[in-house]
């Protein structure tokens, strides 16, 4: 069994600018000492059009290739504008419609896992019938995921609705399905009053990556590592103690900035050196 500190660590893939090829932006992260790259699909255009894009799809994996790098994970947050439990009909539809292309794309580019923004609702307030409608929605791409042999995982995030490893694990398990799975993020968990120390091991196996991020509770996405209030050194010996064996995931944004790249490496040498006696 390998020890958490051997697990390949990949890298977000905003961490790096858009506008570098697909081979310069894999070169960067490998000379920086991660193992994988994890794309991004939000709502922008530009991301949004690689759904459909077949050129773009075998661009993304001849320069894998070329690297021999693969790519495991890949990171779905264009629900945030279509909520998969609103209740206006077209935005949910369209929710579905884009996680199902998703699910596509990563059969295509030869990804293993699809973590979500787990959102119901995000401009009105969570309801019964919007958790009801997201369940419906859930259900019909999963059955989508399974055809493909793609996991989808929900992702601890910053609303009530799902901001702990234990509410997702209440979809995991009426599921049932081995294409439904979690995803904890230990910068979330910890800025929304979460322990997940005591959170994550409610996952079990069911864990299949983990984000890696520093946060504070009013910034999620601006804190260098070692600045905010994650307990990394708690949660490695967590994770080490469950024989935690899926990936990891430095999440960081470098706000189309080059000036940011430097610090990738020094975030990496940031975690490895939290991780090394476990």
């Amino acid at each position: 069994m390998a020890r958490l500190a051997d697990l390949p660590l990949g890298i977000y893939e905003k961490s790096v600018c858009m506008n570098q090829s697909w081979e310069d932006k894999f070169k960067l992260i490998l000379d920086a000492g991660y193992d994988w790259f994890e794309i991004a699909i939000d709502g922008s255009e530009e991301r949004l059009s690689r759904l459909n894009d077949r050129t773009e799809k075998l661009k993304i994996r001849r320069a894998a290739e070329a690297l021999d790098m693969t790519l495991y994970t890949m990171a779905f947050t264009a629900n945030r504008y279509f909520p998969l439990g609103s209740e206006d009909e077209a935005i949910r539809l369209r929710g579905i419609e884009l996680l199902n292309s998703c699910i596509d794309f990563a059969a295509t580019i030869g990804i293993r896992i699809i973590h979500i923004a787990a959102y119901d609702e995000v401009n009105h307030p969570s309801t019964i019938m919007t958790a009801a409608l997201f369940r419906q929605s859930i259900e019909e791409c999963v059955n989508h995921a399974a055809k493909r042999g793609v996991v989808v995982a929900f992702e601890t995030m910053d609303s009530r609705f799902m901001d702990c490893t234990r509410k997702i694990m209440e979809f995991v398990h009426a599921f049932d399905s081995p294409w439904l799975q979690a995803v904890s993020d230990i910068g979330n968990i910890t800025a929304m009053g979460n322990n997940p120390v005591t959170d994550i091991p409610t996952g079990g196996r069911h864990v299949v990556a983990i984000h890696i991020k520093d946060t504070i509770p009013t910034e999620l996405r601006r804190i260098p590592f070692g600045q905010g209030t994650v307990d990394f050194d708690a949660c490695f010996k967590t994770l080490s103690e469950l024989h935690y064996q899926g990936f990891l995931v430095a999440e960081m944004w470098c706000w189309e900035n080059p000036s940011f790249h430097p610090y990738i490496k020094t975030a990496r040498d940031f975690l490895k050196a939290r991780m090394a006696d476990y």
